[in-house]
């Protein structure tokens, strides 16, 4: 609880700097399924978030719900329900100021299990809800919260999870802003980089004036994801040439270990996988297909210091140096290397 305590006022006062009279709604679940482990996971994050934001003289509105009601609302509701206009939840919106939401899920849709009838049904009920919410400039932070299902999904210790994830959440964003400033000065000057892993060299042009920097400044971007601590720049596709190492690449609920990727004018040549695994030729099929946008990220928080199978938080990791690729239904594909060096190519 003392760790939740101190997590909690770092968001609420050097995150969101949440200021008084500011009303925060604060979303969370119960995770009420069949074999949940720990299905009251949230709310100690939830109770202490709340005394922290009242504690600012300011008013938290919690919005708690249940894995299985949410699932009922999706399955069980005729679809006229979905059609109707949801004036309800646009005067709930134009009430808070700023939408916090401890779920992982709300973030990664990518693990979602709901049918692709029910995805539907949520994307339709949702849309005007998300554009209202837009229009009215509201600050959302997701916070991306782990939980047993999500370290079962990727394979890796609970506890291990956890420990990984407060540390990256819980650092100085004044300090993560100064790095971010740092790394932006550092690529703001120059278009066209290598990228060496062990004997590899990758060869790559990035778009200098449209990268964007996370650092947790929640002033510089309306919908904030946590943890943060990347820079990204968009990639000039054709320009990729050369072999790059990947030590991880996250695809769905899946991540893969050494692979070696074979890049010719933009096109992927091969993918060479150092263990048979299933899920690898449809990994490869969609390497190969993939959409022509690309992006290369670079990590920079000091807090989180080794892989964890989550490309959301391991992104983070500093230098840790990822490029994001999309499947043929824009699903992100991440390949990452934490040991890689990144230069200028002159």
């Amino acid at each position: 609880m003392e760790k939740y305590s101190e997590l909690a006022f770092n968001i609420v006062n050097n995150l969101l700097k949440i200021q008084t009279d500011d009303v925060i709604s604060i979303s969370g679940e119960i995770h009420n399924a069949e074999k949940s482990e720990d299905p009251l996971i949230e709310l100690p994050l939830i109770e202490e978030l709340a005394v922290a934001i009242r504690k600012r003289k300011a008013f938290p509105v919690l919005e708690i719900s249940t894995e299985n009601l949410r699932k009922r609302f999706f399955g069980e509701m005729p679809d006229e329900v979905f059609s109707t206009p949801p004036n309800y939840y646009k005067n709930w919106i134009n009430t808070i100021d700023k939408f916090i939401e401890i779920s992982w899920e709300s973030y990664s849709s990518d693990f979602k299990t709901t049918s692709e009838k029910q995805m539907k049904q949520f994307k339709k009920s949702t849309k005007s809800i998300l554009q209202h919410l837009f229009e009215q400039k509201k600050k959302i932070i997701f916070l991306n919260f782990p939980t047993h299902e999500l370290a079962h999904y990727i394979c890796t210790n609970f506890e291990s999870l956890k420990n990984s994830y407060i540390n990256a959440v819980n650092c100085d964003y004044n300090m993560l802003k100064v790095y971010g400033e740092e790394h932006e000065e550092k690529f703001f000057s120059y278009l066209n980089y290598k990228i060496i892993t062990h004997t590899e060299i990758l060869d790559l042009k990035i778009y200098r004036n449209k990268m964007e920097l996370y650092n947790g400044d929640t002033s510089e971007h309306q919908i904030t994801f946590i943890p943060a601590g990347i820079i990204e720049f968009p990639i000039e596709r054709q320009s990729i040439n050369g072999v790059f190492f990947a030590e991880k690449i996250y695809y769905k609920d899946k991540n893969y270990n050494n692979i070696k990727i074979k890049f010719e004018d933009g096109a992927v040549r091969y993918v060479a996988f150092r263990e048979d695994k299933k899920g690898n030729f449809l990994l490869q099929t969609e390497l190969i297909n993939s959409d022509e946008n690309c992006f290369l990220t670079i990590g920079f928080n000091k807090e989180i210091t080794s892989y964890t199978n989550y490309y959301s938080y391991d992104r983070c990791i500093d230098g840790n140096i990822s490029m994001k690729f999309f499947d043929r239904n824009s699903h992100p594909i991440f390949i990452s290397n934490m040991n890689a060096e990144i230069n200028k190519r002159i």
